[in-house]
C-alpha cells in the first residue's frame, strides 16, 4: 500500500482546557494509483488529516506510513516526502506571491538547486499537464489570471516537483461550474494519463463520484465509511444522517427505490439511472 494510516490521532492544543480531538483512531489505506474522495461535514477533521499525509502535522497518536516507511521518523526523509506528496490547500492561489507565472511554478524547482535550463524544462511540464498554454502564460501575472486559471497555476506550482501523489483541499471552491468540471476532467487525466495518486477533499459529489474509485467519510474525526461510490451512496440514510447530501440522481434512485421500485439505489450517473428505469419499466409495462 502506498501510503496508509494507523490508528491516526490529532489532538489541538493537548494538555490545556481546550484541547480537542480532531481525528481518532483514523486507518485507511491509499493505493499507488488510486483516486480517492475525501467528504465529511465540516469540522469534521478532513483539513487536518490530510496534512497529516506529507508530515506537515505530526501525529498525536498512531502513525502515517508512506512506502513502508514511518512519516517524521527523519526530518530529512519528511522534506523530501513533501516532494513526493504534493498538497493543494483550499484557494491556494491566495498565497501567490511571484511577478510572472513563470516564477511562481519555477520557486520549488529552484529551491531543490536545479539548473535554469532544468527549471524552466519543470516549469514547461507542469504549465502543460493543466492544460494552460506556455506561450501564452508564462509572462502573465499569476494575480490577473481568471479564478479557473489561477487554480490550474496553484496546481502547477506544485506539478513542478514531479509528485507521485497529489493532495487538494476543496480544489473547486469558488469556481462556477465550468470551471469546476475542466478541474475534475484535469485530475482525472493526471491520475489515469501521468498515474499520479490522488485525494481530493470535496464536496462535489455529483462530479467527482464517476471519477473516483473509492469515497472515504470522515465525521467527528472518526473514518465511518470507506468504499466504491456505489457502495457508499448505498448507504443514503447514513449519509443523510450526517447532514450530507446524496449526489443528484442518487437521491431520485433512493426515492424511487423507497417507493417500492426495485432499482438500484447506489447509481450516482445519469446513464446508469435511465438504464436502470429503463428495465424497471420493460419489466413492469412490457416493451
Amino acid at each position: 500500500m502506498f501510503i496508509r494510516t494507523e490508528d491516526l490521532t490529532h489532538i489541538y492544543m493537548p494538555g490545556t482546557p481546550f484541547a480537542a480531538a480532531a481525528l481518532q483512531g483514523v486507518s485507511l489505506n491509499l493505493p499507488r494509483g488510486g483516486f480517492a474522495a475525501l467528504i465529511g461535514p465540516s469540522g469534521s477533521g478532513k483539513s487536518t488529516l490530510i496534512q497529516h499525509l506529507n508530515g506537515l502535522l505530526r501525529p498525536t497518536g498512531g502513525r502515517v506510513i508512506v512506502d513502508g516507511r514511518v512519516v517524521g521518523a527523519d526530518r530529512g526523509e519528511t522534506l523530501r516526502l513533501r516532494r513526493r506528496i504534493g498538497l493543494v490547500f483550499q484557494l491556494p492561489e491566495e498565497q501567490f506571491f511571484a511577478e510572472t507565472l513563470f516564477d511562481e511554478v519555477a520557486f520549488a524547482p529552484r529551491n531543490l538547486g536545479l539548473a535554469p535550463g532544468a527549471v524552466a524544462e519543470r516549469v514547461r511540464e507542469a504549465v502543460e499537464q493543466v492544460g494552460l498554454d506556455y506561450a501564452a502564460f508564462k509572462n502573465r501575472s499569476p494575480f490577473q489570471l481568471s479564478a479557473g486559471q489561477k487554480r490550474l497555476a496553484a496546481i502547477a506550482a506544485v506539478l513542478s516537483l514531479r509528485p507521485e501523489a497529489l493532495i487538494l483541499d476543496e480544489p473547486a471552491a469558488g469556481l462556477d461550474q465550468a470551471g469546476q468540471q475542466k478541474l475534475f476532467r484535469l485530475l482525472k487525466s493526471l491520475n489515469a494519463g501521468a498515474g499520479l495518486t490522488i485525494l481530493v477533499v470535496t464536496h462535489h459529489l455529483e462530479q467527482i463520484a464517476p471519477l473516483v474509485d473509492t469515497i472515504l467519510v470522515l465525521n467527528k474525526g472518526r473514518l465511518v465509511m470507506s468504499g466504491s461510490p456505489a457502495q457508499v451512496f448505498s448507504r443514503g440514510e447514513e449519509l443523510r444522517g450526517l447532514g450530507l447530501a446524496l449526489p443528484p440522481v442518487s437521491e431520485i434512485m433512493h426515492g424511487l427505490a423507497r417507493t417500492g421500485c426495485p432499482v438500484n439505489p447506489a447509481v450516482f450517473s445519469l446513464e446508469e439511472a435511465r438504464r436502470e428505469i429503463t428495465f424497471w419499466r420493460r419489466e413492469a409495462c412490457g416493451p
